[in-house]
């Protein structure tokens, strides 16, 4: 079973955990990293294991700020 994520904290901050376990937590995440040219490759553990903000660095997301906005709203639902 997985841990339960706080969904939103102080100003709407996500915390700090790797991307599989917000992923573990809510299927609407896969929404939004696949709206943001996040995707996996079979082997890729970099980005399950990464933070939300280092993750969207690996894939050259071209607006971190958007991105990060869609996945709190997302996790908020």
């Amino acid at each position: 079973m997985a841990r339960p994520i706080r969904k939103h904290g102080k100003a709407g901050k996500i915390k700090p955990r790797p991307l599989g376990e917000y992923i573990a937590a809510d299927r609407r995440v896969l929404k939004v990293l696949d709206k943001h040219g996040i995707t996996f490759c079979a082997g890729c553990y970099l980005t399950l294991f990464a933070s939300p903000e280092k993750a969207a660095v690996y894939h050259a997301v071209p607006d971190v700020p958007k991105f990060l906005a869609d996945l709190r709203k997302a996790l908020r639902k």
